[in-house]
């Protein structure tokens, strides 16, 4: 049964993810269920006089199943919207939130092509689909105000962003994979993240070497080529604009830094105190504040979980409730998405 409305917005407060969204079909349910719900759902607005809006991250990697799809409808009209970031933030992002639970090295998930970076064909693919309009932004901008603003829809206020996490976080997750037991499980740093705004800086988990970097830049220019030939020129130009697709990459901070590493205690030491509501021990070590850091995750998914339901139940706002002290990160590149 197709949610909307208030049931979509209770839905959404109940989600540790803090949104819902439209299945993928092949992944998340058969692709011909999926198809026969937007068939009933275009016919049910064209009756009724309404817009769906309908969405998943994972679509833009399937023009060929909505090409049939809007085939079978005679090709209505469609706007199809669609948020992009450069290679190189994007490949960091996915593999922290994708590769590194199966493939902890990030040449062995680079060299994989498991999660490649392929968004400039399958634009240049949905742009091919008879009666369809092709907007394209950079992500680093809030793209639902983008989107109200392109629809004419009203403007409402939404949580923070989904964002790559600290390197501390991810080693303790790694050492301790009850907490994140694979790449689809991402629940825990959506909490982490509502509990941590702000705090001491840590810095973000960073896998990309100098070694990477020509393989990386061949990546851009070739999906930039491909964007170039299917893009409004005005797209284009606000998409490019970002130096991340023409400047060298080497100068780029993160890279002359190197990886960051998954073990330094300073850094987790920061990480632990901006969870724990007791003092560190002086020279804490690395099992004893992992032991520390797992007791407190379990009392604040607890936490989470009864704050999401009254949320959903009462409609009060996550952003009303107190949070424990928290932390930032340096030089965050937004979702992954």
């Amino acid at each position: 049964m197709p949610l909307r409305g208030g049931a979509v917005r209770r839905a959404a407060a109940l989600s540790p993810y803090g949104y819902v969204s439209m299945p993928d079909p092949g992944r998340e349910v058969v692709g011909k269920a999926l198809g026969d719900f937007v068939l009933r759902e275009i016919a049910r607005a064209r009756r009724r006089g309404y817009i769906p809006f309908i969405s998943n991250e994972g679509w833009i990697r399937r023009p060929d199943f909505f090409t049939r799809l809007l085939s079978d409808l005679g090709h209505p009209p469609v706007t199809v919207l669609a948020f992009l970031r450069p290679p190189l933030t994007w490949m960091n992002a996915a593999f922290w939130q994708w590769g590194v639970w199966s493939r902890p090295r990030f040449d062995d998930w680079l060299s994989s092509r498991r999660v490649p970076f392929s968004f400039g064909g399958d634009l240049a693919a949905w742009a091919r689909i008879p009666n369809v309009g092709l907007q394209v932004a950079p992500a680093k901008q809030d793209v639902v105000t983008f989107a109200d603003a392109l629809l004419g829809t009203p403007g409402n206020a939404i949580g923070p962003c989904n964002s790559t996490g600290s390197a501390a976080q991810f080693g303790f997750l790694l050492r301790n994979r009850r907490f994140r037991p694979d790449s689809h499980r991402a629940e825990i740093e959506f909490v982490l993240q509502r509990q941590m705004a702000n705090g001491p800086t840590l810095r973000r988990a960073w896998a990309i070497a100098p070694r990477h970097v020509e393989t990386l830049q061949r990546l851009a220019q070739s999906h930039r080529r491909e964007l170039e030939r299917v893009l409004p020129a005005v797209q284009a130009e606000q998409i490019f604009d970002d130096p991340l697709w023409t400047a060298p990459y080497p100068y780029h901070p993160e890279i002359e830094r190197g990886p960051a590493p998954l073990d330094d205690l300073d850094e987790l030491c920061a990480f632990a105190g901006g969870l724990l509501s007791k003092p560190l021990s002086e020279g804490a070590q690395l099992g004893a504040l992992d032991e520390s850091i797992a007791e407190r995750l379990g009392n604040l998914l607890r936490a989470d979980r009864s704050l999401r339901w009254r949320t959903a139940l009462l409609g009060a706002p996550r952003d009303q409730t107190p949070r424990p002290r928290s932390f930032t990160l340096r030089e965050d590149p937004g979702s992954s998405s």
